[in-house]
């Protein structure tokens, strides 16, 4: 799936520390999250990317909801 990063928040985590909650709207017009927590390993590839225009392909849907796309997707950098 190719989305667009069109916003991001900080938070604070109910698990403790913080998390981004980063908004997507796809090519179709679909919104999705995902949450990002910078003390998880996926971090590293998300804090390069972190930024609204970005948009990227090959995001998977979460098994947890249906509009959450999984923060371990395999993601490419479309463009800004």
């Amino acid at each position: 799936m190719t989305c667009e990063i069109i916003k991001i928040t900080k938070q604070r985590s109910r698990y403790g520390g913080e998390v981004y909650l980063v908004c997507f709207k796809s090519l179709t017009g679909k919104s999705y999250i995902s949450y990002i927590a910078p003390k998880f390993r996926n971090f590293s590839r998300w804090k390069k990317v972190l930024d609204v225009g970005v948009t990227l392909t090959g995001l998977k849907l979460s098994n947890k909801g249906k509009n959450l796309i999984d923060a371990d997707s395999r993601f490419k950098i479309v463009g800004k």
